[in-house]
């Protein structure tokens, strides 16, 4: 809209006439400020050393697990992981995932009850429990957690999963 504006006005005021409004010469500023912010920064983004860092194999995982996060996690520890506030605590950047990947299966499972400390924060929610979800969907997920926005862990192998849900 803002280009049109600007054609019609030079259009108008016969460029040759030496009569360009000031105004144009903003909006052709404008625009160009506006393509230039729409390109790309030169900064990765969280995930982008992801591809580097996992298999072919450990990235489909991974990008299961994103599916499995949005269904059933990030309505309460948000797209962007970083929970909600004082009462849900953050996966991103959280010692209380990163210190035990594989611990988190059983939690993912069963769900946690009383209060857990993350990052030195202390919450007292409880989270559900995912009865129903298989050793491979927990373990898809926990890849995709423990590796998503700038998190970096070892993938959990389907047997750690297993052993630690005592189930298949």
């Amino acid at each position: 809209m803002i280009f049109l504006n600007f054609w019609l006005n030079m259009k108008n005021n016969k460029v040759g006439s030496g009569r360009i409004p000031y105004r144009n010469v903003s909006y052709l500023f404008l625009l160009f400020g506006i393509i230039l912010s729409a390109c790309e920064t030169g900064s990765k983004s969280a995930n982008e050393n992801v591809q580097s860092r996992l298999s072919n194999k450990e990235l489909k995982y991974f990008s299961h697990g994103k599916q499995l996060y949005t269904q059933y996690c990030s309505n309460c520890h948000m797209e962007n992981g970083e929970g909600l506030g004082t009462l849900i605590p953050p996966l991103k950047g959280a010692d209380y995932l990163l210190d035990s990947v594989a611990q988190m299966a059983r939690a993912i499972k069963y769900g946690i009850r009383g209060p857990i400390t993350v990052n030195n924060i202390e919450y007292n929610q409880p989270m559900p429990a995912n009865p129903d979800m298989t050793s491979l969907e927990i373990m898809e997920l926990l890849i995709y957690i423990s590796n998503a926005w700038g998190n970096e862990s070892k993938p959990v192998g389907l047997q750690e999963v297993e052993d630690i849900t005592g189930s298949k």
